[in-house]
């Protein structure tokens, strides 16, 4: 399996050094970056010999999919300019978690979000085909988002859409923090793309002995039980010590250890 890390360019350096296959980049961040800028990503990633094989974050919030008043032009034009940019870093594979973008106004049900949501998706798909990348649904837990909350809601939102190139992620932080069984994955099958990992408490680097052992074997185990050999990404809010140089290769070894 190969384990990566969620940051932008200028930590391709610690990533590398702590023993990081590939980094999961901003998708959204990356798109609005200027042409300068972007040029920058691009040779520091190559000076480094980093890869940027993963992205997240497809979508801005002011992308509001649930709203009367989205343009989908504009909406087209970002997703054709980020998947271009995309596939120039390298990126195999982009997160559809979106929160923000995809919430639901209120007193709008769930059918009706998942009616909304269904064509964006074909529209992201089709977009990704043109250059050879999958687009993974990311399930959230309810306090980030109001709809596709559990794996099951994301392997639904992924049949409804029907696209080859629209499959689903397992964020163990969301599944824990839901309560949801970690088995749920053996449902996903093949159709598992990606996965994100942090601990459950603290949205923190897995580490040894942090108090989510059950949590880490539950989860691996049911990765075991599909046959996932892809990729996982440490998707965190930061170090447990606070010191990400010291921290960040004891979580890569104990992914290692745990696959």
């Amino acid at each position: 399996m190969k384990i990566g890390i969620c940051c932008g360019a200028d930590k391709a350096e610690l990533a590398k050094a702590a023993g990081c296959d590939y980094l999961e980049m901003h998708f959204t961040n990356v798109t609005r970056m200027d042409d300068q800028a972007f040029e920058q990503t691009l040779a520091e990633l190559a000076r480094v010999g980093m890869p940027c094989e993963a992205m997240n974050c497809l979508l801005p919030a002011d992308f509001a999919l649930a709203s009367p008043e989205l343009d989908t032009a504009a909406l087209g034009d970002f997703l054709t300019k980020g998947f271009a940019r995309a596939k120039r870093l390298g990126a195999q594979v982009v997160v559809f978690g979106a929160g923000r973008a995809r919430r639901l106004p209120e007193g709008m049900s769930k059918q009706s979000g998942w009616e909304i949501l269904t064509p964006i998706c074909r529209l992201a798909g089709d977009i990704a085909a043109k250059h050879g990348i999958v687009i993974a649904i990311e399930p959230l837990r309810d306090g980030e988002c109001n709809v596709v909350n559990t794996l099951r809601d994301g392997l639904a939102l992924m049949n409804l859409a029907g696209h080859p190139n629209v499959r689903l992620l397992a964020d163990m932080f969301h599944m824990a923090r839901n309560g949801e069984d970690m088995q749920d994955i053996t449902l996903a099958g093949a159709d598992l793309w990606h996965c994100h990992v942090a601990s459950p408490e603290g949205r923190l680097y897995p580490m040894p002995d942090d108090g989510c052992d059950d949590a880490y074997a539950a989860f691996f185990a049911a990765l075991r039980g599909t046959g996932y050999t892809g990729r996982m990404t440490i998707e965190a809010d930061g170090a447990p010590s606070g010191d990400a140089t010291a921290d960040l290769p004891i979580s890569v070894a104990l992914l290692h250890e745990l696959e």
